[in-house]
């Protein structure tokens, strides 16, 4: 058994010239066929694409100061040394000038004649003023309590950083047509 191939392109011209034999003989039933142009088909798809891509900004914020008053010690405290000297005085004391004695005394009457005795001599006391130590030199301490006073200072609260901010992405959806079905051409038969 044979078989014969035959390609489209030879059925195609064959139905061409079939078709135009039997235009010219008037084609009539189930014999003819006519030429049908299927257009293409076009849909719409919608697509979502990045308008604007994610960023990330970053803004330094400075550092952040204040004043704040604290004391400070100007002087400290201190002793002042107030020498004081000794103080004297005056003492009077009653002192032996002389101890008892006795001694020989010879004198004359009032008629010339001379005579002798002994006589006893109390003892001889005087007065003596001499200059004393009332109290010792000494040196004695004042103290001074320290000196405050308050100040004022510019201090950090809060140091310089850097902060950053992202800002989303942005999409959009937009359509756009496509190609579904391509046009084709093709034979139906006449009066169908």
């Amino acid at each position: 058994m044979l078989r014969k191939v035959i390609s489209a392109s030879t059925f195609t011209a064959a139905l061409l010239l079939g078709a135009q034999g039997a235009q010219a003989g008037g084609c009539r039933g189930s014999a003819c066929y006519n030429l049908v142009d299927a257009p293409p088909v076009y849909g719409s798809i919608s697509e979502t694409f990045v308008a604007r891509p994610e960023q990330t900004q970053a803004r330094v914020v400075p550092a952040e100061y204040d004043y704040v008053t604290e004391n400070v010690m100007i002087q400290p405290a201190r002793q002042i040394p107030h020498h004081r000297a000794a103080q004297y005085g005056s003492v009077t004391e009653k002192v032996l000038i002389s101890g008892p004695t006795r001694r020989w005394e010879v004198t004359r009457d009032a008629y010339g004649n001379t005579s002798g005795c002994w006589v006893d001599v109390p003892a001889q006391y005087g007065y003596q003023s001499r200059r004393v130590e009332i109290s010792a030199a000494f040196v004695e301490y004042e103290t001074l309590p320290a000196v405050y006073t308050q100040r004022q200072r510019k201090v950090m609260v809060r140091p310089t950083y850097v902060e950053h901010h992202t800002i989303p992405a942005v999409y959009e959806t937009r359509q756009r047509q496509v190609l579904v079905k391509q046009g084709s051409q093709y034979w139906a038969r006449a009066g169908y």
